[in-house]
């Protein structure tokens, strides 16, 4: 059996520097609508094909799957996420939400964002998990644990989809393959 491939932590290096100079609200935003894609992307990666150019599952105003919170929901229920990340992923969801009410002036201080940022901190642990690292670079600001999370989430989110085993379509079912023609009601080998 190989080994799963450890983290590329250059490439959330990458994400949180593509992300530094970027407004509270853009990192809120860009963070959020790339793990809503990467969502979709690991839900179609397991799902069947389908062979239109249009998925009525996420597209549309009726789509299952059309909104964040249907995707989270979704791939935790396809078994793609564990239900910790599907809880951290809606915490992500309301503090994009936080900013769709203060689109002007959202900042991570507000209370409403900085107690789910905190929630989320603490429900991954890792700095907490980091004691040494926590001493030597200080406490993180809240849009550094909102990078931090965000970040780690997105990394694992497209690894995971490499990994991603595709339901394969059923065969048909008997009643469309057997035939009254024959006394076991089964078609005939040839």
């Amino acid at each position: 059996m190989t080994p799963e491939p450890g983290p590329d932590f250059e490439a959330v290096k990458r994400l949180e520097r593509e992300l530094k100079d970027e407004s509270p609200r853009g990192v809120v935003l860009i963070a959020a609508s790339m793990i809503e894609e990467l969502l979709r992307e690991l839900m179609l990666a397991r799902l069947i094909p389908n062979p239109s150019s249009s998925d009525t599952l996420f597209d549309g105003p009726n789509s299952p799957f059309g909104s964040f919170s249907s995707k989270i929901d979704g791939a935790y229920r396809l078994g793609l996420i564990s239900n910790k990340f599907c809880r951290d992923l809606h915490i992500i969801r309301k503090i994009r939400n936080d900013v769709a009410h203060q689109p002007q002036s959202f900042i991570f201080e507000d209370p409403s964002p900085k107690n789910r940022v905190e929630s989320l901190t603490k429900s991954h642990g890792i700095f907490e998990r980091s004691p040494n690292w926590v001493s030597t670079k200080g406490v993180p600001s809240l849009r550094e644990q909102f990078l931090e999370a965000s970040s780690w989430m997105l990394f694992y989110l497209a690894a995971e989809k490499s990994r991603i085993i595709g339901i394969t379509e059923r065969s048909l079912e008997f009643g469309y393959i057997t035939t009254l023609d024959t006394t076991s009601g089964l078609p005939e080998k040839p």
